[in-house]
C-alpha cells in the first residue's frame, strides 16, 4: 500500500527541525539526501519512528532518509513544504570534482543554466522583431516593435540581476540581497553617470584614473565608468565577495538588530567592492585590449581579425567589448570602414550559432536539441549569443571549443579577404550582411558587393567549421545526458513501483531463482560499507564486485524504475518479485556521466537482455566503491532469500532464490 505522500513528508520536515533547517534536498533512487543548517535539530528517533522510513543515516555531510522506491514519489510533495534547493554543498574536506578550469566552468554554466528559458524566450522573440523589420511587416519605431522588443530586451538589460538570483540559488545565500546588488549596476542614474560613451551627469566632477574617465566615491576614490548592463562577470567576480559578506555580517549582527543590521552591513561592504574595484575590471583591461589589437592591425590586419574573433566571445563574456566600440566608431568616422568590432563580432557570433547547431544535431536528448536549435537560430540570425554561449556551448565546454576554432578560421578568412563593415547595423548575424556593402577609397577592391560576397563565404565555412566541430567533440555522456531516455515515464514508473497502477503481482508457486546480472566477485551484503545496504532496510540480497560494467535483466519481468542519474534500475519479475540493482555507492552524486541505459520505463524484458552499462574505471577514478548490491525490495513479502554461496559469478549465474 502506498505512503501517505503529504503526511509523511511534513512529518520528516518537522522531526528534522522545520523547513528553515533544511539547507538542501534531493533524493537517489532509494533516500531523501538532506543537507541540514543543523544537524543537533534533528530527532533521529523521531525521524526513524515515522512510517515509511527505513532508516536514519548521516554520512558525508548529508542527512539521509532511507525509504526506498516509493522516495521520487514523497519527494514530489516534500519539495512543496520549503523553497529547498537542490544544489547540495559539498561534504566537509571534500575535495570538488574536476580541475580548477571545470569547476570554474561548472559553476558558471551553474549559474546561467536556470536562466536559459527567459533567455530563450526573449531571444527568439528578437529573431522574429529582425525578420519581421527585414521582410517591412513591422517598422522599428512603431509601438508593437518597441514593446515587444523592450520585453526582449529586457532580459539582457537587467541580466545582471537575473544572476544575482541565481548565484543566490546556487550558494544557498540571500537572494533578495544578491539582486540588489545586480539591480545597483543597472539602475538608471548609475547607468548615466557611469556611461563610458556619455558626458555622465550634470554636476558629477569627473577626472581621469588608469587612463579612463571616473566619477569619485567619497570624493577621493576613483568609481571607472564603464557599463554592467548585459555583463555577467561583475556578478561572478562578486559570488565569493558576497558570500563572506554575508556570513561577516551574520556573524557580528546581534540577533536583535539581525533583521535591518544584517543586510544593511552586506550592502555596505558590497557597493564599494563591486563599483570600485571588481565591476571596472573589464573596463581596465578591455581599454589595453583595445590598444593592443590597435597596434597589431596596423602590422598584421588579417592575423587580428582572425584572432579576434576567436577571443570575441570571452571578450563579450567580461564586458570588454564596451572599450572596442568607441575603437571602432572612431575608424567608422576616420577610415569610412571599421573590422575591429563589425566583422569579428559577425564571424564570432555565427559560429556560436554554428557550435550549437552541432550540439542539436548530435544529441538524443529532446530538450538539449530543442535548446540547441533555438539558440542557433538566435545567434545566427539575430546575433543574440548569449543564449547559445551559456545555454550550450559554456555549459558543455567543447562546443565553446569548437564555437572559437570556426570563429578563428572565419576571421582569418575575412581578414586575407578584406571583408570590412562601413556601417553599424546593429548586433551582427547573417541578417547584418548588408553592412559589408561599400568600397574603400584606399583600397584596390572597386566592386561594392565585394564584402557581402566574401562575409557570406566566412558565414558558411565558420557555420561548417564550428558545425562539424562541435558535432565530433560533444556527446551526450560526457555532458552527462540521459540521451533518449524518458523523463516523464521514469516518473510514470516510479509512481508504478509506489503503487499506483503497479503490476499486478502473483503468488510464488515454486522457488523463484534469481540470475546474477553482473560478472564479478560476490560480497555478503552486510559487509558492504554503506549502512542502508548492509542493515538491510531495503530489503535482503547480495552484493557483487563487477568486473564488467554489462548489467543484464535477472529475470523476465518489467522495466518499472529508473533513474534520470541511470545509476541504478528496478525489475518487477512476472510473478511480483522486485529486484533493485544498485551500481556502485553514493553514484547518484555522479550526475548518470559513467551510466547509459538501453532499456525504456515499461519495456519488457527477457532474462539476459542488457539494461545498463557503466564505465567502471571512471566510477572509480570518481572515489566511489563499486559495490553493486542487489536487493529483492519487498523481501517481506516472501519466507525466504538465499544468495548462493561462493567468490565468483558470471552475469547469468543463479545469484539468489526466492522462496
Amino acid at each position: 500500500m502506498a505512503l501517505d505522500y503529504v503526511s509523511t513528508s511534513k512529518k520528516i520536515v518537522d522531526a528534522v527541525g522545520g523547513a528553515g533547517n533544511i539547507a538542501t534536498a534531493t533524493n537517489c533512487m532509494t533516500r531523501l539526501r538532506l543537507v541540514l543548517n543543523d544537524e543537533g535539530k534533528a530527532n533521529d528517533d523521531a525521524v526513524k519512528a515515522i512510517k515509511g522510513v527505513k532508516s536514519v543515516i548521516k554520512q558525508g555531510g548529508q542527512y539521509q532518509v532511507v525509504i526506498g522506491n516509493e522516495v521520487s514519489n514523497l519527494m514530489k510533495e516534500f519539495n512543496k513544504l520549503g523553497n529547498f534547493s537542490e544544489d547540495a554543498a559539498p561534504a566537509a574536506g571534500k575535495k570538488p570534482e574536476g580541475n580548477p578550469l571545470q569547476r570554474l566552468f561548472g559553476f558558471v554554466a551553474g549559474c546561467l543554466t536556470p536562466l536559459l528559458p527567459a533567455m530563450l524566450g526573449t531571444g527568439m522573440v528578437k529573431v522574429v522583431l529582425v525578420l519581421l523589420t527585414t521582410m517591412g511587416v513591422m517598422s522599428e519605431t512603431g509601438p508593437t516593435y518597441l514593446i515587444l522588443f523592450g520585453m526582449a530586451d529586457s532580459f539582457f538589460n537587467f541580466l545582471p540581476i537575473m544572476l544575482g538570483w541565481s548565484i543566490a540559488k546556487k550558494t544557498g545565500h540571500s537572494v533578495p540581497m544578491y539582486m540588489v546588488i545586480g539591480a545597483a549596476l543597472v539602475y538608471p542614474n548609475l547607468v548615466t553617470m557611469l556611461n563610458p560613451m556619455g558626458s555622465g551627469l550634470e554636476g558629477i566632477s569627473y577626472g581621469e584614473f588608469l587612463g579612463q574617465p571616473c566619477a569619485y566615491m567619497f570624493g577621493v576614490i576613483p568609481v571607472i565608468k564603464a557599463g554592467y548592463t548585459s555583463s555577467v562577470l561583475p556578478m561572478l567576480l562578486m559570488a565569493p565577495v558576497m558570500a563572506w559578506a554575508e556570513d561577516f555580517a551574520d556573524r557580528v549582527s546581534p540577533n536583535v538588530l539581525k533583521a535591518f543590521l544584517k543586510p544593511m552591513l552586506f550592502f555596505l561592504i558590497c557597493t564599494p567592492i563591486v563599483f570600485i574595484v571588481l565591476g571596472p575590471l573589464g573596463a581596465v583591461v578591455g581599454n589595453g585590449l583595445a590598444a593592443v589589437m590597435s597596434a597589431m592591425y596596423n602590422t598584421v590586419p588579417w592575423l587580428t581579425v582572425g584572432l579576434l574573433s576567436a577571443l570575441m566571445p570571452f571578450i563579450v563574456m567580461t564586458g570588454m567589448h564596451y572599450a572596442l566600440v568607441p575603437l571602432s566608431t572612431l575608424n567608422l568616422t576616420n577610415l569610412g570602414y571599421d573590422v575591429i568590432v563589425i566583422v569579428t563580432m559577425f564571424c564570432s557570433n555565427i559560429c556560436q550559432g554554428g557550435a550549437s547547431f552541432g550540439v542539436a544535431a548530435k544529441t538524443k536528448d529532446v530538450d538539449t536539441k530543442s535548446e540547441g536549435i533555438a539558440c542557433g537560430i538566435s545567434a545566427c540570425i539575430a546575433g543574440v549569443t548569449e543564449p547559445a554561449m551559456y545555454g550550450i556551448n559554456m555549459r558543455f565546454i567543447k562546443p565553446m571549443i569548437a564555437a572559437v576554432c570556426g570563429a578563428g578560421v572565419s576571421g582569418l578568412l575575412a581578414g586575407l579577404s578584406g571583408v570590412k563593415g562601413f556601417v553599424m547595423g546593429g548586433s551582427p548575424s547573417l541578417m547584418s550582411l548588408i553592412t559589408f556593402v561599400g568600397v574603400d577609397s584606399a583600397s584596390t577592391i572597386t566592386n561594392p558587393y565585394h564584402g557581402v560576397i566574401w562575409g557570406a563565404i566566412c558565414a558558411v565555412v565558420g557555420i561548417g567549421i564550428s558545425f562539424a566541430l562541435s558535432f565530433i567533440l560533444y556527446s551526450d555522456k560526457a555532458a552527462g545526458l540521459a540521451g533518449d531516455v524518458n523523463t516523464d515515464a521514469i516518473d510514470a514508473a516510479n509512481a508504478a513501483m509506489a503503487g499506483q497502477d503497479a503490476p499486478e503481482k502473483k503468488a510464488i508457486s515454486a522457488p523463484m531463482e534469481i540470475d546474477s546480472p553482473m560478472t564479478g566477485t560476490l560480497v555478503p551484503m552486510k559487509d558492504v560499507p554503506d549502512e542502508v545496504f548492509a542493515s538491510g532496510a531495503l530489503g535482503e540480497g547480495i552484493a557483487i564486485l563487477p568486473t564488467d560494467g554489462k548489467v543484464v535483466a535477472p529475470c523476465d519481468g518489467v522495466v518499472a524504475q529508473m533513474m534520470d542519474t541511470r545509476h541504478a534500475i528496478g525489475i518487477v519479475a512476472d510473478n511480483g518479485v522486485e529486484i533493485l540493482i544498485h551500481v556502485g555507492l553514493d553514484t547518484v552524486e555522479l550526475h548518470g556521466a559513467p551510466f547509459k541505459y538501453h532499456v525504456k520505463p515499461d519495456q519488457e524484458v527477457k532474462k539476459g537482455d542488457l539494461l545498463l552499462t557503466a564505465d567502471l574505471d571512471a566510477v572509480t577514478k570518481a572515489g566511489k566503491k563499486l559495490y553493486t548490491p542487489v536487493i529483492i525490495t519487498n523481501s517481506d513479502d516472501y519466507t525466504e532469500i538465499a544468495p548462493v554461496d561462493g567468490a565468483e559469478i558470471k552475469a547469468g549465474d543463479k545469484l539468489m532464490t526466492v522462496k
